[in-house]
């Protein structure tokens, strides 16, 4: 059986809003594990998501420093800022809001609302304030894909006392794939591709699995495209070529038998061989067959060699040793 008559089936075994298991069978063998990594790879490394890329902390000047009221310091709250699962529906930066006062435990709800910015998990967990403090904050919010460390070139668009942190924005936590044998009528050589994915709810796992088969096939439609083309350049290439050569030789009209075998660009040494052969035309060139040259004096297989390319520029050919052999049997 082809590889053009599998028809594989795509199904969703297990779908919720973090976690997603999906199985694709029956697969070519081998071709479980090339789908399964490349999925895998695509969706850890390229889906797009949104995170807290920035903060400024009033009388907070640089990572090391103890925040008045506030349990922990700025590096664990660092920490717990990039932990928080959100979504931004807009491509330019937000600038978010936070003011508390203490005792509370900060979460993600306590953020001001934005239009474009919907926090997935309002109980995220930021800090801990003290009786009596206070807690004012300005929040970064911007998209992106991977993860990004804090020693990042600066955006010129950040307050001087804004502190950048690391930016987690891929929405999926985790993808495992497992290659398992599938059936097809009496054959058992198939792949079965179970494929999961977990998130963090800023994505749901089969729109995910979507927009990185969606990367997937921008990339080798680019292979397709861009190599189609020059196959295309190459073989218009060579009938250009063809049609030349072909139309080169009627272009001398009556006057070709008569040329000199100079015209068709030999070098000296072999149009020097040809003369002493007594071949000085084209015609009476073409009137001969490789051995006849062979047979002239210093006319070696590096002169008949270049005498067949050059006649072959000009879709001219030495006549064929054959045709000489029935001429021979005629007489």
């Amino acid at each position: 059986m082809g590889l053009e008559h599998i028809q594989p089936e795509i199904r969703a075994v297990d779908l919720a809003e973090r976690y997603g298991k999906i199985v694709v069978e029956p697969l070519m063998r081998g071709y479980g594990t090339t789908l399964g990594n490349a999925l895998r790879r695509v969706l850890l490394s390229s889906i797009e998501g949104a995170a807290i890329m920035a903060v400024r902390i009033e009388g907070v000047v640089h990572e090391f420093s103890v925040i008045p009221g506030v349990r922990e310091d700025m590096i664990e709250l660092s920490l717990n800022l990039k932990r928080v699962p959100l979504k931004s529906h807009s491509a330019e930066v937000r600038q978010l809001r936070l003011e508390v006062e203490g005792p509370e435990r900060v979460t993600a709800a306590h953020i001001f609302p934005d239009s474009e910015v919907e926090f997935v998990d309002p109980d995220a967990y930021i800090c801990t304030l003290a009786e009596g403090a206070s807690l004012a904050m300005d929040l970064y919010v911007g998209r992106g894909v991977g993860y990004v460390t804090s020693d990042r070139p600066r955006p010129q668009y950040l307050p001087a006392d804004a502190l950048l942190i690391d930016a987690i924005f891929s929405p999926i936590l985790r993808v495992s794939y497992e290659v398992q044998d599938a059936r097809v009528g009496q054959r058992t050589d198939y792949d079965r591709l179970v494929l999961e994915v977990w998130t963090n709810g800023a994505v749901q796992p089969d729109n995910a699995i979507v927009e990185a088969a969606k990367i997937l096939q921008g990339y080798f439609a680019k292979f397709s495209d861009r190599l189609s083309k020059t196959i295309e350049e190459r073989t218009l290439q060579h009938e250009e070529s063809k049609v030349e050569s072909k139309a080169l030789a009627p272009s001398y009209g009556a006057e070709l038998l008569s040329r000199p075998i100079k015209d068709i660009g030999l070098s000296t040494r072999s149009e020097n061989c040809l003369l002493r052969g007594n071949i000085r035309t084209i015609g009476e060139l073409l009137n001969c067959t490789k051995s006849d040259l062979l047979k002239i004096r210093n006319l070696g297989k590096m002169a008949l060699k270049e005498i067949e390319e050059q006649l072959a520029k000009h879709g001219l050919a030495l006549r064929d040793e054959g045709n000489e052999d029935n001429e021979k049997k005629g007489d």
